[in-house]
């Protein structure tokens, strides 16, 4: 009897999908962690290697991203065309050794490179994911693996801080005391180390599934696009512009409102109601735990039963929605109270999952099959470069130059959240319509 061979493209059984999506979803939270981990281990890191503040700015945001949204894109293109388990096995062994690197770092040059190497391990992830489950699953059955995913990066943030602290409460008590090698070690070290051989176990994981066969599938029925060539996809995008223009235009500017509830939500609380940053960071936390939860159980139901019903074009418009769904969100200055302000805030995670869900579930249909890495990538790349810098940077400049008071951040935030999840629903209307009229000739 001959046995497939792993490599090849063996079909893949619902038990076995759904396997594949929960490892993923574990790579998403771990990634996640490791990613984030450096901010609660702030001031023991500068004590021990002596940094500064600026240095510490660099290592939190600079040294992952510019690694991360660099190589991001060109991997993406790589996942379209080798063997993504294997790219994923990869990215995964070098995101891992370079955390421990990181607890085994004696300056501010060995941590720097430490974070570079996380960002290029882990810009494998996101284009190796979403195109497996588009694999995986048909566009009408997409929204739940899709969830499940999205779901590791919302529950990741506070799942890091819960294991970190329990690590670094343990270790001054001669926990890992008797470990070879790195019992002796200090407690954010060896957070950094423990952590990272945690990727141990999605390596075990990934090396016992198969690589998913490619689906030719999308949405608005190119039916050689998976003959397509890199250069011939690029030119298959360029010539429906205005539909991918208005969808990476409205992601980028979600991203900007959006952050402006993670990134200041916890320095609002301080300043407008006097809470101390751990209290704060607690509450916030929390609430955003909860919001994630309910948001990514809702997104597996919602996207579904939307694409079942109205395909990419009415899941576009219900990602328009949720923009303006976010708008409360960065307008905690009109609260009156610390509790309803971090509901505000809070929610965001839940409208985030809802909305990951639903983009990526559309990007998977419009998407050509030979450019969905790549499509993954820039989507990884527009959140990260645009998002995660522009939106604070316009918030602090606002607070700085024009109300120049640290007291009114939080008029910074509405000017700033409002204005762009305003325009990004306006764009993602657009780009449903356009969706729509494409589906309409192409039925």
């Amino acid at each position: 009897m001959h046995m497939p061979d792993r490599e090849g493209p063996a079909p893949t059984g619902p038990l076995l999908a759904w396997i594949t999506v929960a490892t993923l979803f574990l790579a998403q939270v771990i990634s996640t962690i490791d990613r984030g981990m450096l901010a609660l281990v702030v001031d023991p890191i500068r004590a021990d290697l002596g940094i500064s503040e600026m240095q510490i700015a660099l290592l939190q945001g600079f040294a992952f991203a510019i690694f991360y949204v660099t190589v991001g894109l060109p991997l993406g293109a790589v996942a379209d065309r080798v063997n993504r388990r294997k790219l994923l096995i990869a990215g995964i062994v070098v995101w891992s050794l370079a955390t421990i690197a990181g607890g085994l770092a004696e300056g501010f040059g060995a941590m720097f490179a430490s974070r570079l190497f996380i960002g290029v391990g882990e810009a494998v992830l996101g284009p190796c994911a979403v195109t497996m489950i588009s694999d995986l699953f048909p566009p009408e059955r997409r929204g739940r693996p899709m969830a499940l995913y999205v779901f590791g990066s919302m529950i990741a943030y506070g799942l890091g801080s819960l294991i970190s602290g329990l690590i670094l409460d343990a270790a001054p008590r001669g926990v890992f005391a008797g470990l070879p090698f790195i019992g002796g070690l200090a407690p954010w070290r060896l957070t950094f180390i423990l952590v990272g051989a945690s990727g141990a176990v999605i390596l075990l994981l990934l090396l016992a599934l198969r690589e998913p066969p490619r689906r030719i599938d999308t949405a608005v029925g190119q039916e050689q696009a998976g003959a397509l060539s890199f250069g011939e996809g690029l030119r298959a995008m360029a010539a429906r512009a205005r539909i991918f223009g208005c969808y990476y235009g409205a992601l980028a500017l979600f991203a900007v409102g959006g952050s402006v509830a993670t990134m200041w939500g916890a320095v609002f609380l301080t300043r407008q109601y006097g809470l101390d940053i751990g209290t704060a960071g607690q509450s916030l936390g929390t609430g955003q735990i909860v919001w994630a939860v309910l948001g990514a159980g809702l997104a597996g139901i919602v996207v579904d039963k939307v694409g079942a019903r109205g395909g990419a074009a009415l899941r576009m418009r219900l990602a328009a929605t949720l923009t303006l769904l976010a708008i409360p969100s960065a307008l905690p200055v009109l609260a009156g109270s610390a509790a309803l302000a971090t509901l505000l805030l809070g929610a965001i995670m839940g409208v985030m999952a809802l909305y990951g869900t639903a983009m990526l579930a559309i990007l998977s249909e419009i998407a050509p099959p030979s450019l969905r890495g790549f499509a993954v990538a820039l989507y990884a790349f527009v959140m990260t470069l645009i998002g995660a810098s522009l939106g604070p940077i316009a918030v602090a400049g606002l607070t700085e130059n024009v109300f120049a008071d640290p007291a009114q951040v939080g008029w910074s935030m509405a000017i700033v959240g409002t204005v762009a999840l305003g325009l990004s629903a306006l764009l993602a209307f657009t780009a449903a319509s356009a969706i729509a009229r494409e589906q309409e000739t192409l039925a």
